[in-house]
């Protein structure tokens, strides 16, 4: 019998998984490679100050350092004696005590304890969202899905066909010929329509990081059955995890997307564990992943439930094969509404069920892949490399607060470790397969950390916690276990205590304050931004692509650009381009950061309209449009903040007196010679979103 058991034929899968070992070992060395070696030096040493090669060359350089320890010595130092002593002296006690720890921890009742991880996880966001960041926006991008969620929350797809759009037009709103929507995937918006109906979108997010924290306690301890300890101790990370809470507090929908990835990764562990019935519930939960973030939420979709049911060898290879495909059909099944319904939206507003709002706003070059991006940027695969690296090695300061270079640490376990049994597998995938999906995208950023991996972040905790106990297994020598343990649970502590704290206050800075309208009666509003601006908001409004007005305002002179949309030549246009430019003297403010808060555009409502200052004549214009609000203007102050004050004495602080002599010089003027920028103007103007 055992020669029998031990034949070639009884191995089928041995060559599966010995090409699953040597992937999973070069993504390892991989990690290792990106997060030891300064790889962000592969970006132009020349860049501009505000290119995004120079920001990820200046950060990477900046986590590289952090994560090693060598710009916070002060910390780094003092631990690292301690873990020589401790490595020297204790003889393995401080690993005893972590271990009874984990026995305390693993004690109580899971329902008790995944409720505890909810509360906490929702707790920390309000704290976040209304404490921290006081009810603000720190991005557009969260901005324009609270306006469309106001849109949802009042009944309707979009705003109506605007009148005179240029008062609102911004980026990431697209002008369709039935309404006014933004770019992005409408299951997040839905998300944050529900919250203002309860009142306020910081319900919303609450309740995400609550079914986070709920959900990744449950699973995770089904993933992990023989190792509890760690998997609570992985979801109180991810629950606490202050790039999660920043994304939530900021109404992101990455956040979103990692509550509804372990919501769908519960249901494909009860769907494996019998009743077929939750492969629906798991398709469901995919299919809103992928409505809000399309890459990212099918790569990840698919890794926690179809991963899930790929990974069962507990039945005969026939019996297999039936049962999974019951439950990939059941999956399937859950996720039409979701697939039928985003492809409507795609349809109705951008023409086809497969173009994207991001496609519509800014053109095939929002698309994946090594190109020339939206902003006129080169993107190849040096930098997605540099871009990666950079993402990776902030993953420790970001992540959890912490001066550690965790990717490397996943990366050398992933190496060393002689196999991962399932639950590690899948925890794995989670973690990895979306950074192939991000080194394929344009555009990063770092406003946030590394958000691009944002959605990832309760595996990459997970991932974390399995790397320390793996680590402290396998070693044979009590004296790495010892200093292992004193530098994680410091660095642990240390982002708990300090570290957490600071990256969400360094975050919160960056929040836009909204200045308070004391008025009783129905409001309208102007926010003065800045020229180009204006002129963008003015270009959007005749039909240009958002990738098309930035080609515009860096390739033209801004006066140029004003004579051109009036036919005019430069000289003529002289003098409106001379107020244009002194009206910005106290500085702008972002219309973007406002809108959301009040009535939306087109709906009506008797609270605040804001809307964009376009001078004295157009704002004429408006003004007469709603002669039941009082007219008011935001003075901003040059760093940030805005004062609202009567129109009139706005009007005159920023615009002049010689301002009110100027009328139409340019929008009613006769059509002159046309310059280049004019003849610019009319061929994009051509190139809009099909009907």
């Amino acid at each position: 019998m055992l020669g029998v058991h031990n034949t070639p034929r009884r191995c089928s899968f041995c060559g599966v998984n010995q090409v699953i070992v040597a992937v999973r070992r070069v993504a390892g060395l991989v990690l290792l490679a990106l997060v030891a070696a300064p790889a962000f030096l592969a970006t132009d040493p020349a860049a501009a100050p505000n290119d995004l090669a120079e920001a990820m060359r200046t950060s990477g350089l900046e986590y590289w350092r952090y994560a090693w320890g060598l710009a916070t010595p002060f910390w780094s130092l003092p631990v690292a004696v301690v873990a020589v002593l401790a490595a020297l002296f204790s003889r393995g006690w401080l690993t005893r005590v972590v271990g009874r720890g984990g026995e305390v921890l693993a004690r109580p009742p899971s329902f008790l304890f995944a409720l505890f991880t909810g509360i906490l996880g929702a707790g920390l966001t309000v704290l976040v969202s209304q404490g921290a960041f006081d009810g603000r926006t720190i991005l557009n991008d969260a901005s324009v899905q609270l306006l469309q969620a106001r849109y949802f929350a009042e009944g309707r797809l979009s705003a109506p066909l605007l009148a005179v759009p240029e008062f609102w037009s911004m980026q990431f709103m697209v002008h369709t010929p039935v309404g006014w929507v933004s770019q992005y995937p409408p299951a997040h918006a839905i998300w944050l329509a529900g919250g203002f109906l309860l009142g306020g979108p910081w319900v919303a997010m609450a309740g995400a990081m609550g079914i986070l924290g709920i959900f990744a306690a449950l699973s995770f301890e089904r993933l992990l059955p023989e190792r509890i300890a760690v998997a609570r101790s992985a979801a109180l990370l991810a629950a606490g995890s202050p790039l999660l809470l920043t994304l939530a507090g900021g109404y992101m929908n990455h956040a979103t997307v990692a509550a509804f990835a372990a919501l769908a990764l519960y249901f494909a562990l009860r769907a494996d564990e019998g009743k077929i019935a939750w492969a629906v519930a798991a398709g469901g939960a995919v299919g809103f992943m992928v409505a809000t973030r399309p890459v990212s939420g099918l790569l990840i979709g698919t890794a926690v439930t179809v991963g899930v049911w790929l990974s069962n060898a507990r039945h005969s290879a026939g019996w297999r094969r039936r049962w999974l495909f019951k439950r990939a059909a059941c999956w399937v099944l859950g996720g039409i509404p979701f697939a039928a319904g985003f492809a409507w939206f795609n349809a109705h507003f951008f023409g086809s069920p497969l173009t994207l709002g991001y496609m519509a706003a800014t053109g095939p070059s929002h698309g994946l892949g090594f190109h020339i991006d939206p902003w006129g940027r080169e993107y190849g695969p040096l930098h997605a490399l540099a871009y990666t690296s950079t993402e990776l090695m902030g993953l420790g300061r970001e992540l959890l607060g912490a001066p550690l270079p965790l990717a490397a640490f996943v990366g050398l376990f992933l190496l060393v470790a002689r196999q991962l049994k399932r639950g590690e597998r899948i925890l794995a995938a989670w973690a990895l397969l979306p950074i192939l999906g991000s080194a394929l995208y344009w555009h990063h950023d770092l406003v946030f950390g590394p958000r691009m991996l944002g959605e990832t972040a309760p595996a990459w905790c997970a991932m974390f916690v399995l790397t320390v106990t793996g680590i402290v297994r396998m070693s044979r020598r009590i004296w790495l276990s010892e200093a292992m343990v004193v530098i994680v649970l410091a660095a642990v502590g240390y982002g708990a205590v300090a570290g957490g704290r600071d990256r969400v206050a360094r975050v919160a800075a960056r929040a836009a304050p909204i200045p308070e309208v004391t008025s009783s009666e129905p409001a309208l509003v102007f926010v003065h931004e800045l020229w180009p601006d204006r002129l963008g908001a003015r270009l959007a409004a005749r039909g240009m692509r958002l990738d098309q007005v930035r080609a515009m305002l860096t390739r033209f002179h801004p006066c140029d650009i004003e004579a051109a949309m009036a036919g005019l030549e430069p000289a003529e246009a002289e003098p409106k381009c001379r107020i244009e430019h002194e009206s910005d003297h106290m500085g702008w403010l972002g219309l973007t950061d406002y809108l959301w808060t009040g009535d939306p555009p087109g709906v009506g409502g008797s609270g605040v309209l804001w809307a964009r200052d376009l001078g004295p004549e157009t704002n004429a214009r408006l003004i007469a449009e709603h002669p039941d609000r009082t007219p008011w203007l935001v003075l901003p102050d040059g760093e940030g903040n805005g004062d609202v004050v009567p129109y009139d004495v706005g009007l005159r602080t920023l615009w002049g007196d010689s301002a009110a002599a100027l009328s139409g010089t340019l929008d009613d003027a006769a059509a002159g010679t046309a310059t280049a920028p004019s003849r610019e103007v009319a061929r994009m103007q051509n190139d809009t979103i099909p009907p």
